[in-house]
C-alpha cells in the first residue's frame, strides 16, 4: 500500500477514530507516531516475520531497500 492509498482509505473514516496497531504477543496499542524510513526488501524467509527490515548497512548490503512510512 502507498501513501496515497492509505489517505484515500482513511478519508472514508471517522476523523475522530483511534488508530490502533497489533501489540508484540498478542492485544493491540494505539498508534503513536508516523515516521520514513530506509528498509530492505525480502530479507526474512521466516513465515513468522514479516518479509522486509529496517535497513542496516552492515547487515542488509547485498538487498534492495526502498523507503516507508512506518505507524507505531
Amino acid at each position: 500500500m502507498k501513501v496515497k492509498e492509505l489517505i484515500e482509505q482513511l478519508q472514508t473514516f471517522d476523523p475522530e477514530l483511534v488508530v490502533i496497531q497489533h501489540g508484540y504477543e498478542g492485544g493491540y496499542n494505539v498508534a503513536g507516531s508516523v515516521r520514513t524510513i530506509e528498509i530492505a526488501l525480502n530479507v526474512n524467509d521466516e513465515w513468522y516475520y514479516g518479509p522486509h527490515e529496517e535497513y542496516r548497512e552492515d547487515e542488509h548490503s547485498g538487498f534492495e531497500r526502498a523507503k516507508a512510512v512506518e505507524l507505531s
